[in-house]
């Protein structure tokens, strides 16, 4: 009984501290979409200026997987499950596309205004594009999304 309760406490506190490390981001604009490709523009909130650049990748690729990018074929999310629901059923996928794989997906990504510290709702603005088809079909093909379309 100890055991099994020992390991649901590890398993909380490791999602707990792999979500933590996640900055937050939000929205800002898109400017433009071709070819299964969308680029838009995002507002990462991250006190780590040595975590930015990562910061900024995966937060063009949430964006897009659990928020939708409004004004392209991707304004509705990938996954309208949610991050939180999926990263439990799926711990070892999100680890490995968080940790190692989200550069595959990401085409560029420019910093657009001065690096600052989040606290007080500072941000950074960045403009990322995103390789949203590439995207969609992995998540297929990791049976984390069934097929899309007919």
């Amino acid at each position: 009984m100890n055991r099994k309760l020992l390991i649901a406490i590890v398993f909380v506190l490791t999602s707990l501290v792999a979500n933590a490390q996640l900055c937050h981001y939000k929205y800002a604009e898109t400017i433009s979409e071709n070819q299964g490709e969308i680029t838009f523009n995002v507002y990462v909130f991250c006190d780590s200026e040595k975590d930015l650049s990562a910061s900024a990748y995966l937060s063009g690729i949430r964006c897009v997987m659990f928020n939708g990018v409004p004004g392209t074929k991707f304004n509705k999310p990938l996954l309208p499950e949610g991050e939180m629901t999926l990263r439990q059923k799926n711990p070892m996928f999100f680890d490995d596309l968080y940790n190692i794989r989200y550069q595959d997906f990401v085409k560029e990504c420019v910093m657009l205004s001065k690096f600052k510290k989040s606290g007080l709702e500072k941000s950074t603005l960045f403009q990322v594009t995103i390789r949203a088809f590439d995207l969609r079909k992995d998540l297929e093909k990791n049976k984390i999304k069934e097929g899309f379309g007919i």
